[in-house]
């Protein structure tokens, strides 16, 4: 007995009693579980209001997402731009396509997409048309265009005024000069030269140019070959000379030969050069297996190559190479040091480069001042930045153009511009669409097999202004030199790929160069390779043995006759977002058509549907909610709640009511009925649309139908859909909304829920710990009694027997 009532001592004491049963045969636990369990009824109660409270919680943020939805359908349609959806059709859709946006305006316009367009050329800028000598070193002028030359005697001390007249007394209609003032305020005038007949057959070439202008995208033209035989003279490359060493390179080539006369492709002889800027000169050996046609490096970008013929000691030519494309600053609020423009712009298309100082300071010569950081942005939208630490050093800003600065303070937020021109004003074009630009090769072996080149050498090409070099090993085969421009991480956007032209020939495997974007900004003006061995030629008008096959252009347009004349819109795109507001075009092909802007009423009606299924999205669920059931099976979680009945109150009186600001008898309608849209008494007061009326009033007096729903602010209407945003945003509030309110303070209730429902945990656990510890003893006193009958029982068996055995 003490035995027992020790241990179960020591197990109250743990904490960790336990009933085995074994001394009664009784399963305490069970009794123990069973009497907690009667406890719990309170608990239990408590536990099913809360989610009671809990269900009300969630049925009240659902509602709330219902009533944003309908604030976001009705802030879509409640200003006229939103709600008269518009719709653009055009007259000849093989010309172009229109789609339009809800800010486009209704009427028409006449889109013509240029056919036959005539090629523009324009000079960079120059100080002034009758005063300064453009005639360079004097010479002949050799103009093609449409097949033809014409051959323009200029004189060194010729103006811009002088020029215009010669090549117009010369070329007539077929090519016609004139003088362009672009409103600047320094070099603010250019030669244009403007093509007579339209089309790629109208473009205008000049093949020898002695002036001082540049006429030819390259940079570079022969200027004088009065002095030279037979053979003719291709240019190819890109010209890099520096504007800040001079505006005018002139390269002269001279024939030293040890056979004379020497035949080109059969005779080596010797071409040493000289260039009057820069100080450049140097020796050209041509060798005996010269290819005709390939490209011979001189320097700073250029490259001639020779025709078939002879060429004998002493003979000459000449080249101009241009530096003069960047213009000087336009100084806007520019008050800092002075402003050097330098460099050899690179791009194919004109444009102005803005500058804003956004890190300023004071630039010293040498270093060891600040860094000046400038933001630019062009006129096609391209920007980034510049950072200049040294009054003495060039920095480059974009596709060659450079920028010097001399020491001194530099101001935040000043500002200047630059323009930079390329001779292309506008491209001829047979069709007015944006293309993109593409070289073909002019052909090798095979694609697997003959390695490009012998020796590790470089394979580079210009796009976008922008020069890109890729390293190619010695072996390499045409079709790995394909994967090495298109897997170089600094392509640029340029893909390459291979065509077998068809004909079996040693040559016909074609490397063909694509750039990827649309736009005359986007050629691939210039290819050069340094490869060995092999014959992967280097000729073609693009350099590198490559060819245009077609020119980056871009897309040309006349809206409703503007611009006059020749000249068109330019685009980079075949997609043109900007010129009629709110419409896109898409240009299909050259021509004209009428593009029309009208109201969509269907899409008006379906935007019309969705803000009624919203309103529907939000009563339905309110009703649902708030049902009476008689039997009690389908009642609403929130039966009677204020909140709820308010929010369908708001809002069948707004759809009811007269839209504040319209007047009857001055107004079309007034009400929403009016235009079909009712309350079904049959169903539950649903809101429902009659298609026929509202499709009726859309065709009849659209304008009429947007005043029920948007805001106007010309006559201070403020109909449904302006109303229905102004009151869910004010239903929906964060803090102040109905069902915020509601939400917080039944989060509150089930906080009280939660703190009795802990209070009554701890009760049942106290309550539980009584009865395991009563139903412990008394499985320890059974045990003792049932110890002590079978103690009994064994010493009553030990008993003699009454009959004496």
């Amino acid at each position: 007995m003490a035995s027992s009532t020790s241990a179960l001592t020591s197990a109250l004491l743990s904490g960790s009693i336990v009933i085995s049963g074994l001394g009664s045969g009784t399963d305490f636990n069970e009794v123990i579980d069973q009497l907690v369990e009667i406890e719990s009824i309170n608990m239990n109660r408590l536990e099913k209001w809360k989610s009671t409270w809990e269900e009300k919680i969630t049925v009240i943020t659902a509602l709330n997402t219902r009533m944003l939805a309908l604030e976001e359908a009705a802030g879509a349609m409640d200003t006229e731009k939103e709600f008269l959806s518009r719709a653009a059709t055009s007259s000849n859709t093989s010309v172009v396509t229109a789609t339009a946006t809800s800010s486009a305006s209704t009427g028409a316009s006449t889109v013509t997409v240029g056919q036959n367009v005539k090629h523009i050329v324009s000079t960079a800028g120059c100080a002034d048309a009758d005063t300064t000598a453009y005639g360079g070193s004097g010479g002949t002028l050799i103009l093609e265009s449409n097949g033809v030359s014409y051959n323009v005697a200029i004189d060194a001390a010729d103006t811009l005024n002088d020029i215009v007249d010669k090549i117009n007394a010369v070329t007539g209609e077929n090519i016609v000069a004139s003088i362009e003032n672009d409103g600047t305020s320094s070099n603010q005038y250019h030669l244009v030269l403007t093509s007579g007949t339209g089309g790629d057959a109208g473009r205008i070439t000049a093949t020898q140019n002695p002036t001082a202008l540049s006429l030819g995208g390259k940079d570079m033209v022969v200027s004088d070959t009065s002095s030279w035989g037979g053979a003719s003279i291709g240019l190819t490359g890109m010209f890099t000379g520096d504007k800040s060493v001079a505006s005018v390179y002139g390269y002269t080539f001279t024939v030293a030969s040890s056979s004379n006369p020497s035949t080109i492709g059969a005779d080596s002889f010797e071409l040493n050069w000289t260039a009057s800027a820069g100080g450049g000169s140097g020796t050209i050996t041509v060798p005996a297996d010269y290819t005709p046609g390939d490209s011979i490096e001189v320097e700073k970008g250029v490259f001639i190559q020779l025709g078939e013929g002879s060429v004998s000691d002493g003979e000459s030519f000449s080249v101009n190479a241009y530096a003069n494309d960047i213009d000087d600053a336009e100084l806007g609020t520019w008050s800092g040091p002075a402003i050097s423009t330098e460099g050899n712009y690179q791009g194919s298309v004109s444009k102005t480069f803005s500058f804003e100082v956004i890190s300023a300071g004071n630039l010293q010569a040498g270093g060891g001042g600040d860094t000046i950081v400038m933001r630019w942005t062009d006129s096609l939208g391209n920007t980034g930045t510049v950072s200049l630490s040294d009054a003495d050093q060039s920095y480059e800003v974009d596709q060659g153009f450079t920028i010097k600065l001399d020491a001194g303070t530099v101001t935040h937020g000043d500002d200047f511009q630059v323009n930079v021109f390329a001779p292309d004003k506008q491209q001829g074009q047979d069709t007015g669409l944006a293309q993109n630009c593409k070289l073909i090769h002019e052909g090798f072996s095979d694609t697997t097999i003959t390695p490009v080149t012998d020796s590790d050498a470089t394979f580079t090409y210009t796009y976008g202004g922008e020069t890109t070099s890729v390293a190619v090993e010695a072996g390499t085969v045409l079709a790995d030199l394909v994967d090495k421009i298109n897997n170089d991480e600094n392509n640029p956007g340029v893909e390459a790929s291979i065509v077998n032209d068809g004909l079996g020939l040693p040559n016909s495997y074609r490397l063909v160069l694509t750039g990827t974007n649309t736009g005359a900004q986007y050629q691939i003006s210039s290819v050069e390779h340094d490869f060995t061995g092999s014959n992967f030629s280097s000729g073609g008008d693009a350099g590198g043995g490559f060819s245009t096959s077609q020119l980056a252009t871009n897309s040309m347009i006349q809206v409703d006759g503007f611009p006059t004349g020749d000249v068109f819109l330019q685009r980079t795109s075949n997609t043109v977002t900007d010129v009629i507001t709110g419409v896109s075009l898409a240009l299909v092909d050259g021509g004209t058509s009428r593009v029309t802007v009208s109201v969509d009423a269907s899409a008006v009606a379906d935007k019309i549907e969705a803000f009624i299924n919203a309103v529907n999205y939000v009563q339905d669920y309110i009703r649902s909610n708030t049902k009476y059931d008689a039997e009690g099976d389908e009642t609403g979680v929130l039966i009677g709640n204020y909140a709820f009945q308010i929010a369908k109150s708001q809002i069948d009186s707004l759809l009811n009511s007269s839209i504040p600001g319209l007047t009857d008898g001055e107004d079309a309608y007034t009400l929403l009925q009016q235009i079909g849209i009712t309350s079904n008494p049959d169903d539950e007061g649903r809101w429902i649309i009659d298609e026929d009326i509202l499709e009726d009033a859309l065709a009849d007096n659209p304008e009429a139908v947007a005043k029920l729903f948007i805001n106007d602010t010309t006559t201070g209407s403020s109909g449904v859909a302006k109303q229905m945003y102004d009151l869910m945003d004010t239903q929906t509030n964060d803090e102040t909304g109905i069902c915020s309110v509601l939400i917080s303070n039944y989060e509150g209730i089930v906080k009280n829920i939660d703190k009795k429902i802990d209070s009554e945990e701890a009760r049942l656990e106290l309550y539980r710990q009584r009865q395991v510890e009563k139903f412990a003893r008394l499985e320890a006193t059974l045990s003792t009694l049932s110890n002590t009958q079978t103690a009994l029982e064994s010493a009553i068996a030990e008993l003699p027997s009454s009959s004496g055995d």
